[in-house]
């Protein structure tokens, strides 16, 4: 008699098993691609593969995606110069609702590219964390710096928004920049992306991009430059570098067939935003001195046009 309750456990554990084992869903996928990107401050090829994927278990989910990608430059954050060079992208989020048509992958900041499946379930809305590194050779091997980053998405059905904020601060383990407060020193980029079919999707935004110098900290700050006629410190910075600021404000749009990906950005390269806004936070959170900005110079044009042939695996294909 002993055995029958030790039959109904068996049964009852097994039962669970598959409860939650139809619960509990996994999803991803990944893309390789060969790039070529022309612009006015950038001009590379570049070889790259991008791995993403998700859990649902019933209303919790997890998204996360990693990336590595190898190119050869001709100009690199607008001097003209030659290098191969390479970076990587991680990030993962947490939230509710599902994500099964891996729009996730949109937030990448490494990535026009999109990874999606038009037969999964959106509805997504979540928040993360992540991180980036560029690996720079010769004399731009010092702006090669790893920059922290703070996600977060909202998904209806084949619809996405999300927001990227990147900085290269450092908190905790969580936000992981290298703290060094030049080079890519910060970046806004808020983004909509949409499934429009079996085999296409497209994606359109806006964003904001900060770079700098290195501060020669052995000077002491009292350059004119940016100082509101010499009531602010401000740095003077280092060569062969010193004049290599922009402020990159540009809406951008992308579209992706099966095999491949386009994608324009255009904007103003302003130094008086870039002024505004590193001032605001240096004077407003006692990040004292400011950088040098020429707030004297003129607006200019900022233009970039990228053009892929991808190759993507998902967990729907047969």
């Amino acid at each position: 008699m002993k055995i029958i309750p030790g039959i109904f456990f068996g049964i009852f554990l097994i039962y669970s098993n598959l409860l939650n084992a139809q619960r509990l869903r996994v999803d991803g996928g990944f893309l390789i691609k060969a790039e070529i990107t022309l612009g006015n401050q950038n001009q590379w090829l570049r070889i790259g593969a991008f791995g993403f994927g998700t859990l649902n278990y019933g209303d919790a989910s997890l998204e996360s995606g990693l990336s590595f990608a190898s190119y050869q430059f001709l100009k690199r954050h607008t001097k003209k110069s030659t290098g191969l060079a390479y970076s990587y992208e991680f990030f993962a989020l947490a939230g509710i609702g599902k994500n099964s048509n891996l729009l996730g992958s949109s937030v990448s900041k490494l990535n026009r590219e999109i990874i999606f499946n038009p037969n999964g379930e959106g509805g997504f809305n979540g928040l993360g964390f992540g991180f980036s590194k560029d690996h720079l050779p010769k004399e731009l091997k010092s702006y090669g710096i790893k920059n922290g980053q703070f996600l977060m998405r909202f998904s209806n059905a084949d619809h996405s928004v999300h927001a990227l904020f990147t900085n290269d601060f450092k908190f905790g383990t969580i936000f992981n920049g290298e703290r060094s407060d030049y080079a890519t020193t910060g970046a806004l980029t808020l983004g909509v992306t949409n499934i429009n079919d079996f085999q296409s999707v497209y994606q359109a935004g806006v964003a904001i991009e900060l770079f700098t110098p290195q501060p020669d900290y052995s000077k002491t700050p009292r350059n004119p430059l940016n100082s509101d006629d010499g009531r602010k410190n401000v740095w003077y910075m280092l060569p062969p570098f010193k004049d290599l600021f922009y402020s990159n404000l540009y809406a951008f749009g992308t579209y992706q067939d099966e095999y491949y990906t386009v994608s324009t950005s255009i904007g103003v390269n302003s130094q008086r935003l870039g002024a505004f806004v590193q001032n605001t936070l240096h004077d407003g959170f006692g990040l004292n001195p400011r950088f040098p900005w020429d707030v004297t110079k003129k607006d200019a044009l900022y233009i970039q046009a990228t053009g892929s042939i991808n190759y993507t695996l998902d967990s729907d294909n047969d």
